[in-house]
């Protein structure tokens, strides 16, 4: 059983997750180890604002309760700060903001499949959490932060983060590397899921919208050079650091620190809302299906 909650008592930066109906939704709670695909924080007067495509939106809170034919469910999470106290009502303001300049931003469609590859090797590696961690750390590394384009957890990720407080990130969500699910594979609908892409597709912003990632320039190194290369950057030498103090003090000691400290917004997935200590379950909010509801308007691709 699922203790439910009343909807009219969500604050601002509250966040929600749920869960698609729909091949692409149990494919992304699949290679992300989750029980949710989707997920929107809440603004102000009754509205969420999550990632969609074309897109991000503002949607009406109750609006998506009763559009019960295309979630299975909708939970509510309430954010704390740092130390655990509750946020204050300068926090959630500031959270609202954050989140309201996050409005309009392209969908990132291809950026779904590549973070689908790279979660499903991230969090359904069958190893213990010290492993895991350290692959966490090094993908976050392979894959460049574009604030450009953004899926649904990256949103309410940047939004909590990006909310001006004293001190700086006081309501960015702890992310752990979690326990794994262990879930089957879903049965999926290979015809279903290919219209779904495809109809995502035809509503992407064209990629003139779109602001285009700085591509490296061609290295001119010599052959030497590149068979020795130099590392530069600040935080994957403060993460090797971190790991080799970590290693010759004690080996075990990784798997008893399980946090991300700087994840990579970009692969933030619903699993990392869903079992972030930042976040606390608040209850399942109550869904009901409004057959008039316009199909186009009323789901997400995730």
């Amino acid at each position: 059983m699922h203790p439910t909650f009343d909807p009219d008592a969500l604050r601002p930066g509250d966040v929600l997750l749920m869960k698609g109906i729909g091949a692409v939704s149990d494919l992304i709670a699949w290679f992300g180890d989750s029980t949710y695909s989707h997920a929107a924080i809440v603004v102000d007067d009754g509205m969420l604002v999550e990632a969609a495509s074309p897109r991000s939106r503002r949607v009406s809170v109750a609006a998506r309760l009763g559009q019960g034919a295309y979630y299975d469910f909708v939970d509510a999470f309430r954010p704390t700060r740092h130390d655990g106290t509750p946020t204050r009502p300068a926090d959630r303001t500031a959270a609202v903001v954050s989140a309201q300049t996050l409005l309009e931003v392209p969908y990132a469609l291809d950026g779904l499949l590549q973070m689908a590859v790279f979660a499903a090797l991230r969090d359904r590696i069958p190893t213990h959490a010290g492993v895991r961690w350290i692959i966490r750390v090094l993908i976050d590394h392979l894959v460049e932060d574009d604030p450009s384009q953004m899926v649904c957890s990256e949103l309410v990720y940047r939004a909590l983060d990006g909310a001006t407080t004293a001190p700086e990130h006081l309501l960015r969500p702890k992310v752990i590397v979690s326990a794994m699910l262990d879930a089957p594979f879903p049965t999926v609908d290979w015809i279903e899921l290919w219209q779904e892409f495809e109809q995502a597709r035809r509503r992407s912003v064209p990629l003139a919208g779109r602001v285009a990632p700085v591509v490296p320039a061609a290295s001119t190194a010599s052959p030497d050079a590149l068979e020795s290369p130099t590392v530069s950057d600040p935080d994957l030498l403060e993460c090797y650091a971190r790991l080799r103090d970590t290693r010759a003090a004690r080996a075990p000691g990784l798997l008893s620190a399980p946090v991300d400290p700087n994840p990579n917004p970009k692969l933030v997935m619903p699993v990392d809302l869903e079992t972030s200590p930042s976040l606390r379950r608040l209850g399942r909010l109550p869904l009901t299906e409004v057959p008039s509801t316009p199909a186009g308007d009323a789901r997400t691709l995730e």
